[in-house]
């Protein structure tokens, strides 16, 4: 087990994982200059020249960091009293991918609220969020939720339905609720809110480890 406070996501007893006690400032740096990149490139129209310049200035950047590296990305911290995966695709802030989902609250029920904010990059139909990442993002808060409640648990089967489009560019909100116990399953349930409207819900069965 990691070293855990309340309200925090457990992990399996049998992984190891290194819990470092804050984040870096300069690992959220990187991993926002690797998102400023990566939607500077999806909206690029520069020469080929100046994409070729830009491709061997991130070819050296790449190899900076491959001069020393960890055998596994998982790594554990805190961001305001919570612990999370450092290198999470989901709420990650030293992952790139990761939009990242922040600002876990949990309320007197034991419920959770997250936000997040998706560019562009993330775009499946025109100006909406790709249905992988809002099914991604649902799956992420509903796992949180068990664990909150006691139960850290695996997803076995996740449905999401998707009341309309996501939008990219427009803050988030990702609550998600842990609503009952069978045996080694548990259940929960989750929704995105854009713009006061409910984009997205869904609801799962997890197993607990």
């Amino acid at each position: 087990m990691t070293d855990e406070k309340p309200g925090t996501t457990s992990l399996p007893a049998a992984v190891a994982a290194p819990v470092i006690p804050e984040i870096p400032a300069e690992t959220t740096l990187l991993a926002g200059r690797i998102r400023e990149l990566i939607e500077a490139g999806v909206h690029t129209d520069v020469a080929a020249e100046d994409l070729r310049a830009a491709a061997e200035h991130v070819s050296a950047a790449t190899a900076l960091l491959r001069e020393r590296t960890r055998d596994e990305p998982l790594l554990m911290s805190y961001v305001d009293g919570h612990q999370v995966s450092v290198n999470n695709p989901v709420e990650g802030p030293g992952n790139p991918l990761s939009p990242p989902m922040v600002g876990v609250e949990i309320d007197e029920s034991g419920a959770t609220s997250s936000s997040a904010l998706l560019g562009p990059a993330y775009e499946g139909p025109p100006g909406r969020v790709h249905g992988g990442w809002v099914a991604s993002l649902l799956d992420h808060a509903l796992g949180r939720a068990t664990a909150v409640a006691g139960h850290p648990a695996m997803t076995v089967s996740l449905t999401v339905d998707y009341r309309r489009g996501t939008p990219h560019g427009v803050p988030l909100t990702i609550n998600a609720r842990f609503t009952g116990k069978e045996g080694r399953k548990v259940f929960a349930t989750g929704e995105i809110v854009a713009d006061g409207e409910t984009t997205a819900q869904a609801s799962a069965i997890l197993v607990t480890y």
